[in-house]
């Protein structure tokens, strides 16, 4: 039997908010970038980690005025568990705003190389991981910070160690 592999398209940033526009962006490339790796991370914050039998990557699209990024979702029916199907609804509803997933508004204006961002990412990571911080009595408010926090926290550990560097918030 062949591997069944499809693709879905989860565009490059939040639904509702301004993402950067070829020709008029500054620094397009590099904003585009940061922009769709953000909202990967704001995706897995929302969705969770991939199942098995999905990954999510960042993908060139050839456009006639230049190439922009999106995020894309590379599946595998011979590995679903059952999951997929709910997984990519909620992949394919996305978010329409970045605080939806604990992220604040993005400063794109910041970078000017390449080389800056993993940074920025695993900075704004970090700084939803405080926003969506559990209070002292380890209740989360909203209660949906609860599971953005947590898969953040599991898919970002990085980001997680630099937002609580001695580990003091429990989730």
């Amino acid at each position: 039997m062949a591997k069944t592999n499809w693709t879905l398209d989860l565009g490059g940033a939040p639904s509702n908010e301004d993402g950067a526009q070829i020709g008029h962006t500054p620094n397009f490339t590099i904003v585009n970038t940061a922009e769709a790796m953000l909202y990967r991370a704001a995706l897995i914050g929302v969705a969770g980690s991939p199942p098995a039998g999905i990954s999510l990557r960042i993908k060139a699209n050839a456009h006639d005025f230049g190439t922009y990024r999106t995020v894309e979702a590379s599946v595998d029916d011979e590995q679903d568990d059952g999951s997929h199907a709910s997984y990519l609804e909620t992949l394919e509803t996305g978010i329409a705003f970045w605080h939806q997933a604990g992220f604040a508004p993005p400063e794109f204006a910041k970078l000017t190389a390449s080389d800056q961002l993993a940074g920025f990412v695993l900075d704004a990571v970090a700084s939803a991981l405080r926003i969506t911080r559990p209070s002292s009595t380890g209740t989360f408010f909203p209660e949906s910070s609860g599971p953005i926090h947590r898969n953040l926290t599991a898919a970002f550990p990085e980001a997680a160690q630099r937002a609580f560097p001695e580990g003091a918030v429990p989730c």
